[in-house]
This record gives C-alpha cells, structure tokens and sequence, in this order.
C-alpha cells in the first residue's frame, strides 16, 4: 500500500510542478502582471507593505499546503479518478451486455445512486493517499530532494499515466460503440 501510496503522491506532485510552471509562463501575457510592473503600481503596493506584487502573487498562488496549483492539481486527481470509474463502467455494460448508463439517468434517484457510486470512492482515496494528515507535503519535500534526472523520468511517467487514464476511458466508450 506504502507503493501506490507513494506513486500517487508522485502524480500528484508532478502535476502540482506542471501546473507552477504553465503558470509561470503564462504570465508572460498576462496583462496584470505586467500592470503589477508600472511604477504607479508598484508604489501604491509598496504603501501597503507589499513590495512586489507579482512576487507575492505567485508566491499565494503556488503554496503547496493552500495554494491555486495545489487546488487544481488535487482536482484533476480526482478526475483522474473519475476518468477510471467512467471506464469501468463502460467495460462492466459490454460484459453485462445492456446500457446501464440509460438506466441511471431514466431515474433521478439512480442518477444520484450513481453519483455518489462515483463520486465518493474518489474523494476517499484521495483523502486517505494525498490529504489526510497533509501526507502529500512531505512526499513534496522528498520528491524535491531527487536529483533532476529522477525528476524527469518520474516527470514522464506521471505524464503518461494521465495520457493512459484519458485513453483508456477514451477507448472504453470505443469499445463501447
């Protein structure tokens, strides 16, 4: 368990890593960052204590305990869980032989069944390997650690476990068909 533990966590971090760094290239072209950059600006921040706003702004932004990119990486690990559960799905209606999917959304109740089916083994496991007792930090202080070419490789290989989770809930609705 310490092992799928772990590797989620790696996931994780690397999609936390993306998301940082697309931001900082966006702010390239993203027009208040460079309005943060006009001395008028900078001087009404500077009367507020806060002397570089962009600085700041990014600093708020990429808090691994409460920051932006932690949030959205913690989202699209749960959809990645989601992706997973859609595919099952699909797979469970080719081996029962019938669309299960038309009988959940026939009936508001089973749509809500299903939802929750859904929804809540995500938001548990995701509790129990990421976020329960902040277990995610100190697997950022040790992923952190790694030489850069261990942070490459594990870069890719969480890379291509999202490209797999899209395809295989991709394919799932090919078979489907």
């Amino acid at each position: 368990m310490k092992r799928i533990e772990w590797f989620w966590n790696m996931v994780y971090y690397n999609i936390y890593k993306c998301d940082t760094s697309l931001r900082r290239l966006f702010n390239c072209i993203n027009p208040f960052y460079l309005l943060n950059k006009l001395p008028a600006v900078k001087r009404f921040y500077d009367k507020h204590g806060v002397y570089d706003m962009n600085k700041f702004a990014n600093r708020v932004l990429s808090n691994p305990k409460s920051g932006l990119s932690s949030i959205w990486a913690g989202s699209i690990m749960g959809g990645l869980l989601v992706l997973i559960g859609i595919g099952i799905l699909n797979i469970l209606e080719i081996l029962v032989g019938r669309s299960l999917i038309k009988d959940v959304t026939e009936n508001s109740f089973h749509f809500l069944i299903f939802f929750i089916v859904l929804l809540v083994p995500t938001v548990l496991i995701n509790n129990y390997l990421l976020f329960r007792k902040d277990k995610y930090l100190n697997y950022f202080k040790e992923l952190e650690a790694m030489t850069d070419k261990k942070k490459l490789v594990y870069g890719w290989l969480s890379f291509f476990v999202v490209l797999l989770t899209f395809t295989f809930c991709i394919g799932s609705f090919l078979v489907l068909n």
